[in-house]
């Protein structure tokens, strides 16, 4: 058993343990709701800038234990307690946050542009052969990647290997990620009411929500397992050798 195998086991046992506690304590709010309303405050006071740096700070390289889309889901359904009418554009979202997010990304295209002096020539000279021999290829990942919760990193950490141009990264990133997040905000238009009474039930986090919690929590840590576990720059980069050596 590798040391990941046996940190998820703990965290998942701590996690069961956690929301256990908090479903028979009802005065206990758990990490989810504590989270929520702090977003929330995020949400109202720092309007597209906000969404800006928070995606930011969840698409970078270096892990930011930050649920980003949340933030573009409660500015999409927000509504201004006078008038009743929604404080920000979904659309206008998708752009502010879609730009943090692919700036996010660019860190990863970054360190694998200054470690290229780590990985072995031929290697890197195969992995720039397949880009130049499929140039409409190559934009058509990026942007699919980002316009999925698809780990982007598998692909964009590779291509700054290869020196490919930042610039077909960054447009096909920053069209996908906007799409992406102006999805996520029109879905807090459509269903932030319904979210927010589900998470509060009589002023305090109801059964249901506190079991929806737990598994979505426990499908992210899953998640993060299973990304953790592989190495998938090494798996798309046996992808694309074995394809150039077909080629060839």
């Amino acid at each position: 058993m590798k040391r990941i195998d046996i940190v998820f086991l703990v965290l998942s046992i701590l996690l069961i343990g956690y929301y256990l506690l908090a479903m028979l304590s009802h005065s206990f709010a758990t990490a989810f709701v504590l989270v929520y309303e702090w977003l929330l405050d995020v949400a109202s006071v720092m309007g597209y800038g906000g969404s800006l740096m928070v995606s930011f700070m969840g698409n970078a390289t270096i892990l930011f234990p930050i649920p980003y889309l949340v933030v573009p889901f409660i500015q999409g359904g927000l509504k201004d307690a006078f008038t009743d009418a929604f404080v920000f554009n979904p659309w206008l979202l998708g752009l502010a946050a879609g730009l943090g997010a692919q700036l996010g990304e660019m860190t990863g295209y970054m360190i694998g542009y200054f470690s290229r002096n780590l990985i072995d020539q031929d290697k890197q000279k195969a992995f720039s052969n397949l880009i130049t021999a499929h140039p409409r290829l190559t934009p058509v990942l990026v942007w699919f990647l980002a316009v999925t919760p698809l780990p982007d990193d598998m692909l964009v950490v590779p291509l700054g290997t290869a020196k490919y141009s930042w610039w077909k990264v960054v447009v096909p990133g920053f069209i996908g990620k906007s799409m992406f997040l102006a999805g996520i905000a029109w879905a807090g238009r459509l269903g932030l009411e319904w979210v927010s009474e589900l998470v509060f039930q009589n002023s305090s986090p109801s059964l249901v929500s506190q079991l929806v919690e737990l598994v979505g929590v426990f499908l992210v840590l899953v998640a993060l397992y299973i990304i953790a576990r592989f190495d998938w720059s090494s798996i798309m980069e046996k992808k694309f050798l074995g394809l150039a050596e077909t080629e060839s």
